[in-house]
């Protein structure tokens, strides 16, 4: 899928982004502070930001720069800015795999629940990688391929269908941190399967 597709389908998710997905992904969300050791002035990038349902998490102290490839995803994460009064985020559209930033520019780097709906997921956590500074964190929140092999089969099966709605359910752990050249620092659950999980690392250079 190209990256024009992946802007068209969340555009359409936009209004209703929130309602669907808001309860069920709360838990990691409210793992974020917490795993990517935020202190007061650390500059964090969260890629993908989508509708701004991380900044609900995410500290004051701190100033984010939140970037989405859907423009309609942006709007409503504006929204909820103005609704929270939060002055300490700027928004920008960009595309993950072209950042505009200088390297080293961030302390922290977040992706929640984004990194499987994006055409090359390698190319977007190198990016992620360059503009993050050294040893500094990148932390994943995500599904990624079950490490059962039937339930793995099933993934990957399907993984064709569900990418034309915006996601793949194929997303090899141990593959994309080799090919990405990640150091995992840290590694949890989110669910009780374990499918989904919270990963950590070290932006090792």
């Amino acid at each position: 899928m190209s990256v024009e597709y992946v802007e068209k389908v969340y555009n359409r998710y936009s209004s209703f982004y929130d309602l669907i997905f808001g309860k069920i992904f709360h838990s990691g969300r409210e793992k974020a502070p917490e795993l990517l050791q935020l202190q007061p002035g650390m500059q964090v990038l969260d890629v993908g930001i989508g509708t701004g349902l991380s900044l609900l998490e995410l500290p004051l102290s701190c100033p984010i720069i939140g970037i989405d490839l859907s423009q309609k995803m942006l709007h409503e994460a504006e929204k909820r800015l103005t609704k929270l009064g939060r002055s300490n985020v700027a928004l920008y559209k960009m595309d993950a795999t072209r950042m505009l930033f200088p390297d080293n520019s961030f302390d922290r780097v977040l992706a929640a629940y984004f990194i499987s709906t994006v055409p090359d997921p390698v190319a977007v956590v190198r990016e992620m990688k360059r503009v993050c500074k050294p040893q500094g964190y990148l932390l994943f929140l995500n599904h990624f391929q079950s490490e059962n092999p039937v339930l793995a089969a099933v993934e990957k099966l399907i993984s064709p269908l569900c990418y034309r709605i915006g996601f793949r359910t194929d997303l090899n752990l141990k593959d994309l941190i080799e090919d990405a050249g990640l150091v995992v620092d840290r590694l949890e659950r989110i669910d009780f399967a374990g499918n989904w999980k919270a990963v950590r690392c070290l932006n090792i250079k």
